[in-house]
């Protein structure tokens, strides 16, 4: 396929998709097999290099303590946030002050240790990657996301090497591609609004 514009992008917590806009009409990433839902999972090495997706999801039994689900429930968040739920994720999370007064979460994987921002974008990497690099896109998140939490969003796009166009809430995405399919006569693709958002852009 050609390189896309822009690319739209669903960060989902479990799964994450990307999607274009083709002659007016939305295109879903896929992979050689066919697969379209990337696991929004990496797995570290020592050495420094991941594995993301469903490579990192078959090594996560193996080796738990390299491997990370569920970044986006960290992002723009911070320690004294994630106290009751802090027994139940497998991986130590710390904060280090980067400035006085500013604190940055950091998640502890094997010998390393990344920013929740820096793991999201490792799965915007290759959502990017899959699309055909291209350098602009929409990036999806839920309703309920603060100023603080959509902000590390866009770092995460950044840090990607995207420039995020907009920040749009899953239930507005949804709605516009309820909308604009019923308008083409087309069926509901709920995962597709962020993609139909570039054809406005």
């Amino acid at each position: 396929m050609s390189t896309p514009r822009a690319v739209g992008i669903d960060l989902g917590t479990t799964f994450s998709l990307a999607a274009y806009v083709q002659d007016g009409r939305p295109q879903v990433v896929r992979d050689a097999a066919g697969t379209a839902l990337v696991p929004s999972c990496i797995s570290c090495f020592d050495d420094g290099s991941v594995l993301v997706g469903s490579a990192a999801r078959e090594r996560a039994l193996a080796d738990p303590e390299h491997t990370i689900f569920s970044v986006k429930r960290l992002m723009g968040r911070t320690l004294a946030d994630l106290e009751s739920e802090l027994p139940r994720i497998p991986h130590q999370i710390v904060e280090r002050e980067v400035e006085p007064g500013r604190q940055v979460l950091r998640v502890r994987i094997g010998g390393r240790e990344y920013t929740p921002e820096e793991l999201s974008a490792m799965i915007l990497q290759e959502m990017r990657k899959r699309a055909g690099n291209p350098t602009q896109a929409v990036i999806t998140v839920p309703a309920y996301f603060d100023d603080a939490q959509r902000q590390a969003t866009r770092d995460a796009g950044r840090i990607a090497g995207l420039d995020v166009l907009r920040i749009v809430n899953e239930p507005t995405a949804a709605a516009l591609a309820y909308g604009l399919d019923r308008q083409n006569g087309a069926p509901w693709r709920v995962r597709l609004g962020a993609a139909r958002l570039i054809v406005r852009s």
